[in-house]
């Protein structure tokens, strides 16, 4: 396998966006496979409806200067608020998440070749999911109205 020149190799942002109809269609598939999930009762679109947001915020905030302060994440806490009223538990959020990144992780690895190696620790995604995780909790475990963080 020839290596690709430093200018054609991409981002993890860039990646992320063109894949992204591909990603949501792996993750809903994924869902589908644990009961804990699908024994709340929804839509394919009321399961997924959160991810294209998700993905771009994500996208957005990988694609800031380094040092830049990444934006507060409403989506997060919208997602969790939704899911409160979906029924869902927090483990249930959690589960949701980690298939979020187990198959956010498997579609770059999809693409390793694309991606520009010195640039891939930089553009590492665990913390930004986590950090979705901990807005979309907050949220589904208040009363009020969530503050994002």
């Amino acid at each position: 396998m020839e290596m690709k020149e430093k200018s054609e190799l991409g981002s993890v942002a860039s990646i992320l966006e063109r894949e992204l109809a591909l990603t949501v269609r792996e993750w809903l598939r994924r869902v589908n496979l644990v009961p804990e999930l699908t024994d709340i009762p929804l839509s394919d679109a009321d399961r997924t409806s959160h991810l294209p947001k998700l993905y771009s915020d994500l996208i957005s905030r990988l694609r800031l200067p380094e040092g830049d302060r990444p934006p507060i994440s409403v989506t997060a806490a919208a997602h969790g608020l939704k899911r409160q009223e979906q029924g869902y538990s927090p483990a249930m959020l959690v589960e949701e998440s980690r298939i979020f990144q187990v198959v956010t992780f498997g579609m770059l690895h999809l693409h390793l070749e694309e991606l520009d190696q010195r640039q891939l620790l930089l553009d590492v995604i665990a913390d930004e999911a986590d950090a979705q995780l901990m807005g979309a909790v907050r949220s589904l475990t208040s009363r009020g109205t969530p503050t994002p963080q």
